[in-house]
């Protein structure tokens, strides 16, 4: 004998399944839809979403490659290494180095190591910018006073 109830409850299981997974995929869609610029929804946008398709077939993330990165405010690390300067711990020739890479939105410690900082100077450059990266994520909107 064969338990219709079971075969339906097992078929609306599957079904409201299907129906999340759709509703997610939706969602992902409509938000890469309401990112997109008002000027890119000319034939280029086509061409965009047939490569974010060729390229990552059902990963279900959009590509982000052209999406606009946030405006970053650099200040609180430019004013750690401020302090490492009036500190005494770094030369301002070497602050101002450092200044340089937070501009480019990556500090590369094997490039300050080969410019000569010391170990020590180093992982004061590395606190202070920990420092300051956790003052940013522990104030309420991400941005400094």
């Amino acid at each position: 004998m064969t338990d219709p109830t079971g075969r339906h409850a097992r078929l609306r299981y599957t079904a409201t399944g299907a129906i999340a997974a759709l509703a997610a995929a939706g969602a992902i869609a409509g938000t890469a839809a309401l990112a997109a610029s008002p000027s890119a929804k000319a034939p280029a946008c086509a061409a965009a979403a047939t490569r974010a398709a060729v390229k990552a077939p059902g990963s279900g993330v959009p590509d982000k490659t052209n999406a606009p990165q946030p405006a970053v405010d650099q200040q609180p690390f430019v004013n750690a290494i401020q302090q490492l300067v009036q500190d005494g711990t770094i030369t301002p020739a070497q602050g101002q180095s450092i200044d340089r890479e937070i501009q480019t939105g990556r500090v590369d410690t094997d490039t300050l190591a080969a410019a000569g900082f010391t170990p020590t100077q180093l992982q004061a450059v590395q606190q202070a910018l920990a420092n300051a990266k956790r003052a940013l994520a522990a104030s309420p909107n991400g941005t400094s006073k």
